[in-house]
């Protein structure tokens, strides 16, 4: 188990932000997942797709840890549909 750390979370056709918990120790693919449970199938319609998390404008590899990302607590995290 990791430290906890806040993030402002944003999914992509949402109108909403949301202040997410995750642990510095989750991977970018956990992120993705732990900030869309509060979009997807609310305000965003489900989709048979991937997700992918941008960060400092740049998209995220799901493999690395929040930290290994260089997520930082209170920072915006903007979840998406991946392309297909």
């Amino acid at each position: 188990m990791g430290n906890p750390m806040p993030v402002v979370a944003h999914f992509r056709g949402d109108f909403l932000y949301n202040l997410v918990l995750v642990e510095d120790t989750d991977t970018v693919f956990e992120v993705a997942r732990k900030c869309a449970e509060h979009s997807v199938g609310r305000r965003v319609p489900v989709q048979d797709a991937g997700l992918r998390v941008e960060y400092a404008g740049a998209v995220l590899d799901d493999s690395l840890t929040a930290s290994e990302a260089g997520i930082v607590p209170m920072e915006e995290v903007i979840v998406s549909y991946a392309p297909r």
